[in-house]
């Protein structure tokens, strides 16, 4: 009888204890998931925005562009500047998708971590051509955004256009660097460690 009561002791202890284990699992998952959905927002909501203003700002290149077309110098610089913020939207739209489609409360881990590695692999091709041609970007804006906004010939002062570009590469590779640091890099990092600390405990 002793016995028997022992085994059902036993029995109601690896219940509870089997239930506890689920739920700390269950727990830790949800809570893990959130803070890496959180992570992931932050550089989703940059580049809604990114986008949105993006297409304002190429929209009022592309009318000043054809606005002076009928001056080469103008011409050339707002067709340069338009084809390149054209491939910075195109990244930015790119980007805004795949953190879209990144599903972090009914995807297996494994597909999740796919996602954010697709989505990581991307946002480093991007950030490459992001930094090589901003200075072309650069050159070819200042022009056509003096003229537009001020009606000034930047090319007729060309001491004040190095200056500008100067001033724009000094001002724009810091702060670069740190939004790719601290937006991207820092969120995709712990958006990994969040999803490998799932795995580890599941396989445990």
């Amino acid at each position: 009888m002793e016995l028997d009561d022992l085994k059902t002791t036993w029995a109601q202890y690896d219940k509870k204890l089997t239930e506890n284990l689920k739920f700390n699992e269950e727990l830790l998952r949800k809570m893990n998931l959130e803070k890496s959905k959180k992570e992931m927002n932050a550089p989703l909501t940059y580049e809604i925005i990114s986008l949105a203003t993006g297409i304002i700002f190429l929209l009022y290149i592309v009318s000043a562009t054809i606005r002076f077309s009928t001056e080469l110098k103008f011409l050339l610089p707002g067709l340069i500047t338009s084809f390149t913020f054209i491939i910075y939207l195109y990244f930015s739209f790119t980007k805004i998708r795949l953190l879209s489609n990144i599903d972090f409360y009914y995807s297996p881990i494994i597909e999740l971590q796919k996602s954010v590695n697709i989505f990581k692999q991307k946002y480093l091709q991007f950030k490459k051509y992001e930094l090589y041609v901003f200075p072309v970007f650069a050159i070819s804006v200042s022009p056509i955004l003096a003229k537009a906004m001020r009606n000034f010939d930047l090319f007729a002062h060309p001491y004040r256009y190095i200056i500008a570009i100067v001033l724009s590469l000094i001002l724009y590779y810091p702060l670069a660097i740190w939004f790719y640091k601290n937006l991207f890099e820092k969120r995709i990092r712990n958006t990994t460690t969040f999803l490998e600390e799932l795995i580890r405990f599941e396989k445990e």
